[in-house]
């Protein structure tokens, strides 16, 4: 082949050959009849007819199933650390019972807490203060009436519920006062 040399063309060729562009882009024509002998000789393939278009319910249809994957990621991890809690609990105390004074003593505690809250919401208002007054003893006597099914025979139990205000009934007349715990 002979190659070319710019130093043999004159200045005039040399001016019209800088003219020229770098780069052309094929006619539409000469890109299709490439394309077909390429795919003639099986080079390339054509695309399946049923080529994936998007279409808006993908869409839907896409974001509904990350809301779904993604709410049921969250409730499968509130079970398995509400299994976990109750595993730790059960290894930390055994016994039933045991389990039942710890959840006594942690509800006792929000008990507590909860009815500092209430005081304090409730401290301007006088009707506030006795609605949240007759809130904590309803509280009290269902605390107390459990403590008395307890331990039934102990005279501290009993005088729990007289402190606060419930009077045993008399039995007989004119007879000893008895004492009479109702539940």
């Amino acid at each position: 082949m002979n190659e070319f040399d710019q130093n043999d063309l004159t200045p005039a060729e040399r001016e019209e050959f800088e003219k020229l562009p770098m780069e052309k882009m094929p006619s539409r024509i000469l890109e299709e009849r490439t394309v077909r002998a390429l795919k003639d000789r099986e080079l390339i393939r054509s695309a399946p007819k049923h080529a994936a278009r998007f279409h808006p319910w993908m869409g839907i249809a896409a974001a509904a199933a990350s809301i779904a994957l993604f709410v049921s990621g969250m409730l499968v991890g509130q079970m398995m650390g509400t299994k976990q809690t109750v595993d730790t609990l059960a290894a930390i105390y055994p016994d039933a019972t045991q389990r039942a004074a710890a959840m006594v003593q942690a509800t006792g505690s929000e008990h507590a807490a909860a009815l500092e809250r209430l005081v304090s919401a409730a401290s301007a208002d006088p009707a506030q203060r006795d609605m949240a007054r007759e809130v904590a003893l309803a509280a009290f006597w269902a605390a107390a009436e459990e403590i008395v099914r307890l331990a039934p025979d102990d005279p501290m139990a009993a005088r729990i519920l007289q402190e606060f205000g419930r009077e045993g009934e008399t039995q007989g007349e004119g007879d000893a006062t008895r004492n009479v715990v109702w539940f």
